[in-house]
Order: structure tokens, then C-alpha cells, then sequence
């Protein structure tokens, strides 16, 4: 009489499945591990650009909503001073590690003065991306989003949360599809994958 093959199939079954789960654990731990060194990374910038208070860097775009035009200043000074009598809405301050842009700083906003949305963007040596930080404040529905996201040294999305809250109360606020459809485009992400894809990258060597 023949034995039964169906323990052996059960047992290589359970051992697969045991295999693939040992796997994703590890790949998470490793995305996890990676997470946390991009946070204390990031920090260890935030405090470089505390202590150097004033940017290397400061561009605007001076485009007035047509084909993008950045524009450098020596100073904040010199920003305040062109501001005086034209506006810009696209503002990014910038700081410099070993003559390689470091943290990027954007306040991007409306002409109405009805929505504006800081990013902070951390990048590595090697001038990849590794965290995108933002908040958005819109009265178009009155709610705040904050979205920090993590990348590795290849591109890929690490992590990527997302919060809503009340402008007025700071408390947890999830818009209608409404309150997002009104803000089109600038509730999207915003970020550059490595710095020199920065927009105005080309200003640097002028």
C-alpha cells in the first residue's frame, strides 16, 4: 500500500509560505531600518540650516505664472528688496554641504493669498533625494495637509504618510472630494528626485 504524498505537499506548503513570510518581515525590517536613518539624517540637516540661519542659496521664479523663470539673490535682503514691486510665488532657500546642495526650502503659494505650501527637501551626498517634507494650508475647504514621504538611493517610495487637519482647530479633518478637486494640482507631491534636477540647477554656475 502507498503512502500518502498529501503530508509531504502540506509540509512544503507551510514551509513556503514560512519561507515568503521570513522574507517580506526582513525586506520591511530593512525599509524600516533605512526610514530611520533618513529621519535622523534629516534632522542632523535641519539642525545644520539652524545653525547657518541665512541660505547659500535663494532663487524665485519671476515668471508671473508663464514658462518658469528663476531668478538668483545675493541675499533675502536683495529678495525683499525686488519683492517691493514684483511679486513671486515660487521662493526656494537653499543650503550647501561640500558645494552640493543639501536642503531645499520652497514656499510656493497663490496670487489670491488663498492657499501656501512649504516643502523641505532633504537630499544625500550623492545628491539623491532621500525625504520630502510639506504642508499645504488652503482655505479652498479650511484644512492643513502634511505629507512626508521617504525614498531610497534608487528613487523608490519607502514610506509615504499623509495627514489632514483643520486650519483652525489643528485637529484631524479629512476634506470631501469636493474640497480636493478645488485644489488641483498643489495637493500633489511636490519633489525633485536628485538636485541637480532642481529648476534652477542651471543658475548654479553663474
Amino acid at each position: 500500500m502507498k503512502k500518502s504524498i498529501l503530508p509531504v505537499k502540506i509540509f512544503i506548503s507551510v514551509l513556503v509560505l514560512a519561507l515568503i513570510s521570513l522574507f517580506v518581515y526582513a525586506q520591511r525590517s530593512d525599509e524600516s531600518d533605512t526610514v530611520r536613518r533618513i529621519d535622523d539624517y534629516s534632522k542632523t540637516l535641519n539642525d545644520f540650516v539652524r545653525k547657518n540661519k541665512s541660505p547659500h542659496l535663494i532663487f524665485a521664479d519671476i515668471s508671473d505664472y508663464e514658462k518658469q523663470r528663476w531668478k538668483k539673490f545675493e541675499s533675502e535682503k536683495a529678495l525683499d528688496e525686488f519683492r517691493e514691486n514684483s511679486e513671486s510665488f515660487s521662493i526656494a532657500y537653499n543650503w550647501q554641504i561640500n558645494g552640493k546642495i543639501a536642503v531645499s526650502n520652497f514656499t510656493l503659494s497663490g496670487e489670491s493669498g488663498d492657499w501656501v505650501k512649504y516643502v523641505h527637501l532633504y537630499f544625500r551626498e550623492d545628491g539623491t533625494l532621500a525625504k520630502a517634507n510639506s504642508q499645504l494650508s488652503t482655505f479652498y475647504g479650511n484644512f492643513s495637509l502634511l505629507q512626508d514621504i521617504y525614498f531610497d538611493q534608487n528613487g523608490q517610495i519607502l514610506k509615504n504618510t499623509s495627514k489632514y487637519l483643520s486650519v483652525k482647530t489643528n485637529e484631524i479633518k479629512f476634506p470631501d472630494k469636493s474640497n480636493i478637486i478645488d485644489n488641483g494640482d498643489r495637493i500633489n507631491p511636490f519633489y525633485f528626485m536628485t538636485n541637480d534636477k532642481l529648476p534652477y540647477n542651471h543658475l548654479l554656475k553663474e
